[in-house]
């Protein structure tokens, strides 16, 4: 079931953002963060995508921890998940200010979400993918995980440091987000393959 939701979420959330860029094309995507098009005449459409970006995380995180072993390393991994999917949350329920940095409550309350989830998420799939290559099930997904998780911190770093000097990164932000959605959609697939995900992630948070 996580990966059913994971694989809907992911194509519910591309298929807005990509229609974003064509029915709001005002806002210049090598800058404009993915959160300005909440601020268009489709924002509402827009916000949906925070949600469906939630529910996956959610799902992913609790799949994976259900199938993998039961370790520091995976509950770490499963934290950083939850965080990232309420701090997406946040950040829908909040617009940005735009252009510029925050300046009033909303502003702030979406850059906050923003942080939790750019930041855990990264960082959860690394210590998932630390997790998944002591599993010999996940050997053949093994080597790619570990690579985009490695390859998304490193654009996190660009991101943030394009944003502090240039201003804008909305070009790094696109990156990061095709590599964190390639790297969970990667792995909810291997977990539609994986009926203890299924069987025991009611168990997990428990």
């Amino acid at each position: 079931m996580a990966g059913v939701i994971i694989v809907v979420a992911a194509f519910w959330w591309w298929a807005v953002f990509v229609a974003m860029h064509v029915l709001e094309p005002e806002f210049n995507p090598l800058k404009a963060p993915g959160s300005a098009y909440v601020l268009g005449p489709y924002g509402a459409w827009a916000r949906t995508s925070y949600f469906a970006l939630s529910a996956m995380l959610i799902s992913a995180g609790i799949g994976l921890a259900a199938d993998l072993e039961k370790t520091t390393l995976t509950r770490a991994a499963l934290s950083a998940f939850l965080v990232a999917a309420t701090g997406s949350v946040l950040a829908g329920l909040f617009a940005m200010d735009f252009p510029g940095p925050p300046r009033t409550l909303s502003g702030w309350l979406h850059a906050i979400g923003g942080l939790l989830a750019f930041f855990p998420w990264p960082l959860g799939t690394l210590l998932f993918s630390l997790s998944i290559r002591r599993d010999h099930r996940w050997r053949e997904r093994a080597r790619t995980l570990f690579t985009l998780s490695l390859l998304s911190i490193g654009v996190m770093v660009v991101l943030q440091l394009s944003i502090i000097l240039l201003g804008f990164g909305g070009y790094a932000q696109r990156l990061l987000l095709a590599l964190l959605f390639a790297w969970t959609i990667i792995a909810g697939l291997h977990l539609r393959l994986s009926p203890a995900a299924g069987i025991q992630a009611a168990a997990v948070l428990k």
